[in-house]
C-alpha cells in the first residue's frame, strides 16, 4: 500500500501528528485524515508513506513487520533510522 501525506498546511504539533499516525495508517483499517492525498493499494503488504512535510522534505518511510513498533512509536524517529541505514 502507498499513502501520500502532505503536512506542510498542518498545524497539528509532531507529537499529535505521530498519535494520529499510528492510530489512522498502521493499524489493519487506515482511515484517512486531513494530511491523506491518496490511499493507493498496490497489492503490497507493507505501507509507503511519502511524506511532503513541513521543512519542505519529501520523507518516504517504508514500514513493515520489522519497524511496525518502531513507527507505532514515533513515525518520525523510525524515518530517521531508516534514512540513516540508507544513506
Amino acid at each position: 500500500m502507498k499513502i501520500l501525506i502532505d503536512r506542510t498546511k498542518c498545524n497539528v504539533y509532531d507529537p499529535a501528528c505521530e498519535a494520529h499516525f499510528s492510530w489512522h495508517f498502521l493499524r489493519e483499517e487506515i482511515t484517512p485524515v486531513d494530511c491523506t492525498l491518496e490511499v493507493i493499494d498496490d497489492g503490497r503488504p507493507e505501507r509507503t508513506f511519502v511524506i511532503k512535510d513541513k521543512d519542505s522534505l519529501e520523507k518516504v518511510l517504508v514500514v513493515d513487520d520489522d519497524n511496525l513498533a518502531e513507527a507505532y512509536d514515533s513515525w518520525i524517529l523510525a524515518w530517521e533510522k531508516e534514512r540513516q541505514v540508507q544513506g
